[in-house]
């Protein structure tokens, strides 16, 4: 699940690859400093990939249209065949999966 972090400066590129951006609050403590303290948001380079994932998975649809008419037209003639050896393997597949 993305969490999305709004009214933030922009995000400052680290040598080490990590992504930063900090915000100015009013320095509560004892101390009588006069520096507001800075809250730091740090980004690994994984979370900015899997952001970026998340957007071009968003950009894809969800429906193959042709994919779909092609099926329904060979369903209709009577042409597809179901290979039940390849059904079989696909859910096996698919529980082996969720094992892992």
């Amino acid at each position: 699940m993305a969490v999305e972090i709004t009214g933030l400066p922009p995000i400052v590129a680290q040598g080490n690859g990590e992504k930063t951006t900090g915000v100015a609050r009013e320095n509560t403590g004892q101390n009588n400093s006069a520096s507001p303290s800075v809250d730091v948001v740090t980004l690994t380079s994984q979370a900015t990939n899997i952001k970026a994932l998340e957007a071009d998975i968003g950009k894809q649809s969800a429906v193959d249209g042709n994919r779909i008419a092609h099926l329904k037209a060979a369903i209709d003639a009577g042409s597809y065949v179901i290979d039940p050896e390849r059904v079989a393997d696909k859910f096996i597949a698919f529980e082996t999966s969720l094992s892992a």
